[in-house]
C-alpha cells in the first residue's frame, strides 16, 4: 500500500500475501470495541489499475446503545482502478438495544473491474434475547459503474414502528445477508445453475438476480447466524473463482 492515512480508532493491518496469490489482504480493525452514540467512521479505499486487494474485518462491528440520542454513521467510499479487483469479506453489523446506526457506502468502478461485496445485519445481541430492540438501522448501498448508477439498495428499519415480522417484510427471519458481484466476467455466470446450489431449508431463505451491467446480487433471509454466514461464505467463494 504506497498511502495509509488511520486515525484511531480505526487502524489497518500491512498487506499479507499468501503463496504466490499476488492479492493483498489487508484487516480492518476498530479497537475501541464498537461504535457509541455520535461516532463517525470514515473508511475510503482506493484501488490501483490491475491491483487486487482482500479487505477483511477483524470482527463484527458493533453498536451500542444510544444513551444521548444520537446516531453513528459510518460512510465507505470505495474507487476501483481499470482493471483491479476487491474483495469484501462478509461480517455481521449487531446494533445492541436502543442503538441508533446509518450506514452509506459507495462503489465506483471502472468498466473493467471488478468487485465481490457482503454483509451481515444481525438483529441485536441474541443470546442476550435483544431481538430488535434497537431504535433504528438505515443502510444506503450505491454501485455506480464508470459514474451510472447500476444498483441501489435502500434498508430502514424501526423495529418500535414496524413489525418486522411481518408478512413482505422480514417474515419471521432474524439475520439479513447479502452478496454484490460485478464483473466484466459475470454474464458467462450461469445464475439459474447457481441459484440451484443454494441451501434453501427451514430458518434460511435465498434468492439471486442478475443486474443490468454485468452484476449479480444473492440475499439472504435466515433465523440462525452460524447457518447463514456459512452458507453465505460458500456461495461467496464460489462465486471468486469464478471471476
Amino acid at each position: 500500500m504506497p498511502h495509509v492515512f488511520q486515525q484511531p480508532p480505526l487502524k489497518a493491518s500491512r498487506e499479507l500475501y499468501e503463496g504466490k496469490d499476488p492479492t493483498a489482504t489487508v484487516y480492518l480493525m476498530e479497537s475501541s470495541g464498537g461504535m457509541v452514540s455520535g461516532d463517525r467512521n470514515d473508511i475510503t479505499v482506493k484501488l490501483a489499475p490491475e491491483s487486487k486487494v482482500r479487505l477483511v474485518q477483524q470482527s463484527a462491528l458493533k453498536i451500542y446503545p444510544s444513551h444521548t440520542g444520537e446516531t453513528c454513521h459510518q460512510r465507505i467510499d470505495v474507487e476501483i482502478g481499470e482493471g483491479a479487483r476487491l474483495e469484501w469479506m462478509p461480517e455481521v453489523i449487531i446494533p445492541f438495544i436502543d442503538a441508533k446506526f446509518q450506514v452509506d457506502t459507495t462503489l465506483k468502478l471502472a468498466s473493467d473491474s471488478t468487485v465481490l461485496w457482503g454483509e451481515i445485519i444481525a438483529p441485536g445481541r441474541e443470546k442476550r434475547g435483544e431481538i430488535y430492540g434497537y431504535e433504528s438501522f438505515r443502510s444506503n448501498f450505491k454501485i455506480f459503474i464508470e459514474d451510472e448508477l447500476i444498483a441501489f439498495d435502500s434498508l430502514h428499519f424501526s423495529p418500535r414502528e414496524q413489525g418486522l415480522g411481518a408478512v413482505g417484510v422480514l417474515e419471521g427471519a432474524m439475520y439479513i445477508g447479502s452478496i454484490w458481484l460485478v464483473s466484466p466476467k459475470a454474464d458467462d455466470i450461469d445464475v439459474r445453475a447457481l441459484q440451484e446450489t443454494l441451501r434453501i431449508e427451514e430458518g434460511l431463505q435465498a434468492g439471486m438476480t442478475r443486474l443490468e451491467g454485468n452484476a449479480i446480487h444473492c440475499r439472504w433471509l435466515g433465523q440462525d447466524q452460524w447457518t447463514l454466514q456459512k452458507e453465505m461464505k460458500r456461495v461467496y467463494a464460489k462465486l471468486a473463482e469464478l471471476i
